[in-house]
């Protein structure tokens, strides 16, 4: 199945276009020297907007026009709004502008040959002219400086920060720097299907890569003087190579950068939530979740190059069958059926069928793991449902489509929560026992874009996301009392409140070593009376007896390669195990720090858990950490002020281990 209709709603999202930004400058334009007010740069070629010659200020493209300004000085410069200039810059300039009428403080307003408007303000003349100009929507940048800096190169969707275990980038991938200096202008989102295509160069930006004795200039889809996006052309050799940014004729550093045969990123949205797509163009959702043997689309980029496209222009959907790809839906190989361009370069879309084993869930993981050598993509999650379009967790209840449909319409969403824990340390001698209690209190902003995120459902893993950037979410901290009492069947402790770093918590600590039994048992939470926020509440949870990890004196070492099963016993019934590790390293010729992190959920009563290969092989080869955790009894609450409360009981052992 090959549609090229859904690449328009996908591009919509993905390769979005940014607020254009401002250019401004002071600059001394000597004598027939021409400037370009919408980068700034200048030149004595007779391109650009405006020349002086010395004597006069003419407008070299006859798209130029403008006018005089009629108040001077500095201060009505500065005061002048974009819509004021486009307001005034409504006649011809003429062909000069003597340099007679080039006083100190005139003001001139023009509308460039792109059709924005520019103020300048004379600060002197005396044959070379003192100029200081803005330019609405112009750039986002200033003139001047000592060239680009590169300070990052990603797969545009994957996010996979350079020095991860799986970090690459392929050839026909669309791909994202970051840096400063990189444009004098933020432009438009280019088009591939008007004339030749992309551009190689554009605005005097040009980005090329380079492995061993090939450099190859990359077609470019975005600028801005702190990313640009851009496409790794089809027949870049695999290999170490170097990302380069030139600014009219300014190099940056050299970004070094791993080209691999294909390493596929995954377009994901609020986190993890994938970028899949049924037959009618509709995204994957809890109210539209995949069913088994349903055929849906995933998008992203970086399958690998293929010869027969340019990288420029719209695209051929040749499947590339070549390149060996395996999709995970749930950690269950799905059906191939197409893997290859969208009709968009860089742009790419791999056609499955959801396997008829698939476990089910709002949070089902998805990966991709393609090439040869194999490349593990970014982690995201798909909902699936056995059958109808409503997808439920057992293990997520807090989390549900409805719950989640319900507190989406609010501004603010105001939570609470309590939890009840305690921890094994193995290794090194006698095991370390920690046991804790825990309260916050929170009124969380565009919670929509945080909720879901990292969570995964029965049966599947995640590759946990780190943040790249700022949340669009914002946290309030709530008062719920002075104090919450919690009792158990070894006597109570009372929770005050710890205000550290800016974060509010409630917590009692320490707390005697017998306060949670081996048996377990029921404990409750209650606040007493009224906090200034929240109102009271009287809660309780019931906390696993005997639980254990039986063969954690096995998986000392780990080899990635193979998959690691961890096996347990006792614990609370019906409730689920969550295995969790993480692994580091660095590389000392770069310095740079690989991390991994993942999470599987696994029913209690299943006794055992295989994490697979795709998932550790995520993690970098070296020292880290192994947890397995029994998730106990999860119960909501009520009161005044909040929008939802929940109160948990976990217990879990931790042990260091060796991922080879």
């Amino acid at each position: 199945m090959r549609r090229k209709s859904a690449i328009v709603t996908i591009a919509a999202f993905t390769l979005s276009a940014v607020a254009l930004a401002d250019t401004s400058g002071t600059l001394t334009l000597s004598p027939l020297t021409a400037l370009d007010l919408d980068s700034g740069a200048t030149s004595n070629a007779g391109t650009g907007d405006i020349l002086w010659s010395g004597t006069t200020l003419a407008a070299v493209n006859p798209a130029v026009t403008g006018a005089t300004y009629p108040q001077t000085g500095s201060a009505n410069f500065d005061a002048i709004t974009a819509a004021q200039a486009a307001a005034t810059a409504t006649t011809t300039l003429g062909a000069n502008i003597s340099s007679a009428q080039l006083t100190t403080g005139t003001i001139l307003i023009y509308k460039t040959k792109t059709g924005k408007f520019s103020k300048i303000l004379i600060t002197s003349n005396s044959g070379s002219l003192g100029i200081k100009f803005v330019t609405f929507g112009g750039s986002g940048g200033t003139t001047g400086g000592s060239g680009p800096t590169i300070s990052s190169v990603m797969n545009n969707y994957s996010g996979i920060a350079p020095g991860q275990a799986n970090y690459a980038i392929a050839p026909g991938s669309l791909f994202f720097i970051t840096g400063t200096g990189l444009a004098t202008v933020t432009t438009d989102l280019q088009r591939s299907d008007l004339g030749s295509g992309l551009q190689t160069t554009l605005q005097g930006v040009t980005v090329s890569v380079t492995v061993g004795s090939t450099t190859l200039n990359c077609p470019l889809y975005y600028l801005s003087p702190t990313q640009i996006d851009a496409v790794l052309p089809g027949n870049t050799p695999a290999g170490n190579g170097t990302i380069t940014v030139a600014l009219n004729g300014l190099n940056s550093n050299g970004f070094t950068i791993t080209v691999a045969q294909s390493a596929f990123g995954i377009i994901n949205y609020n986190g993890t939530l994938g970028a899949t797509y049924d037959a009618n163009n509709l995204l994957i959702t809890n109210f539209n979740s995949a069913n088994p043997n349903q055929v849906i689309v995933v998008w992203g980029s970086g399958i690998g190059g293929d010869p027969n496209n340019d990288d420029r222009t719209s695209q051929k959907q040749n499947n590339l069958t070549n390149i060996p790809v395996q999709v995970y839906v749930g950690g269950v190989s799905a059906t191939v059926l197409y893997r290859g361009r969208s009709q968009f370069p860089g742009v790419d879309q791999i056609n499955i069928i959801v396997p008829a084993n698939v476990p089910t869930g709002c949070y089902v993981s998805l990966a991709v793991v393609s090439g040869s050598p194999a490349v593990v993509s970014n982690s995201a999650t798909i909902p699936v449902a056995a059958s109808g379009k409503t997808c439920s967790d057992s293990n997520n209840n807090l989390l549900s489509p409805t719950t989640l449909q319900n507190l989406s319409g609010k501004t603010a969403v105001r939570s609470g929560m309590l939890s009840l824990g305690q921890s094994t340390q193995i290794g090194g001698g006698t095991p370390t026992v920690t046991s804790n209690v825990s309260g916050f209190f929170t009124s969380v902003s565009n919670y929509s874009s945080t909720a879901g995120t990292n969570l995964v459902s029965i049966g599947s893993c995640i590759i946990q996301a780190s943040t790249t950037g700022p949340s669009s979410a914002t946290t309030t901290n709530l008062d719920a009392g002075s104090g919450i009492v919690v009792s158990g069947p070894q006597g109570s402790v009372t929770m005050t409140l710890l205000n550290e770093a800016g974060t509010t918590l409630y917590t009692a600590f320490p707390i005697a070593a017998n306060f949670i039994p081996a048996s377990g048992g029921p404990f409750t939470f209650d606040n007493g009376s009224d906090g200034k926020d929240v109102g009271h509440f009287n809660t309780s949870v019931n906390f696993p007896a005997n639980f254990q990890w039986t063969n954690q004196a096995t998986v000392t070492t780990i080899d990635r390669t193979q998959g690691t099963t961890v096996t347990w016993s006792g614990g609370a019934p019906g409730v689920t195990v969550s295995i969790s590790g993480s692994s580091s390293s660095m590389d000392a010729a770069t310095g740079r720090t690989a991390n991994g992190t993942f999470t599987s959920t696994a029913p209690l009563s299943a006794g055992s858990f295989t994490v697979p290969p795709p998932v550790l092989l995520a993690l970098p080869a070296g020292s880290g950490t192994l947890s397995i955790t029994d998730n106990g009894s999860f119960n909501t609450f009520t009161a005044t002020g909040l929008d939802i409360g929940y109160s948990f009981a976990t217990v879990g052992f931790n042990e260091n281990v060796r991922y080879n």
